[in-house]
């Protein structure tokens, strides 16, 4: 670890005075060294003027009501063809995957991660099932996305518990 000694502006400091009071954060060092791993997470040294950019491509900031309006025009087979096909695109695009098999289950969190930073919910992994938490977007692109990204197909277990569902990676069939 290394030290490193800022000037800040008195706003920011009022404001990190703020979170630290309040208990939104531990400490004032630990929230700047957060911010700072987002900044790094997203890229935002690529991030110009009215472009944003995240893992070598273009991110979009739009209301998730103005993406349901957007998926209101589509059928469910539609929608899940569009993000798989998003999905085949995302992998060949993103260098973080370029060299990950993402067949293989054990690498998905590498993608459940990217996901999580992009605000698309909460991802869990066990084995081969995914829980998605407070997912925005509608569950056939979800499903289309994750098939897509990973090439299987799932089985999506809905949970009892709202804004929760449970993607269960199907068996291949053998030939025989």
């Amino acid at each position: 670890m290394k030290e490193l000694v800022i000037t800040i502006s008195d706003d920011l400091y009022r404001y990190l005075t703020f979170l630290e009071k309040s208990r939104f954060i531990k400490s004032k060092e630990e929230a700047l060294s957060t911010a700072l791993e987002f900044y790094k997470r997203l890229a935002m040294h690529d991030w110009l003027p009215y472009t944003y950019r995240m893992g070598g491509g273009r991110v979009l900031l739009m209301d998730t009501w103005m993406l349901g309006d957007l998926f209101h025009g589509l059928s469910n087979r539609e929608i899940f063809t569009a993000a798989k096909a998003s999905a085949v695109k995302r992998k060949l695009t993103n260098p973080f995957f370029r060299d990950v098999d993402l067949t293989d289950p054990q690498n998905w969190p590498v993608v459940l991660r990217e996901l999580e930073i992009m605000g698309w919910g909460k991802f869990s992994k066990f084995r081969k099932e995914i829980k998605a938490e407070f997912c925005p977007l509608t569950i056939p692109y979800l499903q289309g996305y994750l098939e897509g990204m990973f090439a299987v197909p799932f089985d999506r277990h809905p949970s009892k518990i709202p804004n929760i569902n449970v993607f269960i990676a199907k068996k291949k069939r053998s030939r025989g």
